[in-house]
């Protein structure tokens, strides 16, 4: 038997909901096991304990209607899948496309926890902090920078730019970061 997660038992409900054909709340997770695919050798003890945990939570709804049980997220739910996401930010992009991307940012000071939050984020990334509000990036990560000012409420204090080349300092970038590819100067 897999040991299943909370995380996946949101992300499959946050992918689309799950409508199963006359569910009874006992036997649901033993219908949502031949439901899903993924969850076909998961523990059913486990797979309901998750559900009524998460409802119980208020992160995802059960409703019954007909002789259809549907499970769907909550804004809740949706809030917590965020935080796990949050948590586990990795780059996505691998190879270097020849672009640099500086990240310039001014936080008030309110927004003290959140800006430090980015910053650390930011080096979890492997950016370079080039200043204590400016950082660089030879990688995309456009995306990622787009949920951590989302998630962290400071779209209004980032600005991302992207440039050809930068003229000084690329050299002393790259002694920081050797494993980069440098055929990319």
């Amino acid at each position: 038997m897999n040991k299943i997660k909370t995380l996946d038992v949101l992300k499959v409900v946050a992918a689309g909901g799950i409508i199963v054909g006359s569910a009874v709340m006992p036997s649901l997770p033993m219908i949502l096991v031949g439901a899903i695919k993924l969850w076909k050798d998961v523990n059913r003890t486990d797979l309901g304990r998750i559900i009524k945990r998460l409802e119980k939570q208020e992160m995802i709804a059960i409703r019954e209607k007909g002789n259809q049980t549907s499970i769907e997220i909550t804004e809740k739910g949706k809030r917590r899948l965020l935080e796990y996401d949050f948590e586990n930010i990795e780059r996505k992009a691998k190879k270097r496309d020849g672009k640099w991307r500086i990240i310039i940012f001014d936080i008030p000071e309110d927004k003290k926890r959140n800006r430090e939050a980015f910053r650390s984020k930011l080096m979890q990334l492997e950016c370079i902090r080039l200043q204590d509000s400016v950082f660089v990036s030879a990688f995309p990560c456009k995306e990622e920078i787009d949920f951590l000012c989302h998630f962290l409420e400071i779209s209004d204090y980032v600005t991302v730019a992207s440039l050809d080349k930068i003229e000084r300092g690329e050299d002393l970038l790259f002694k920081e970061h050797r494993d980069w590819d440098n055929n990319m100067l």
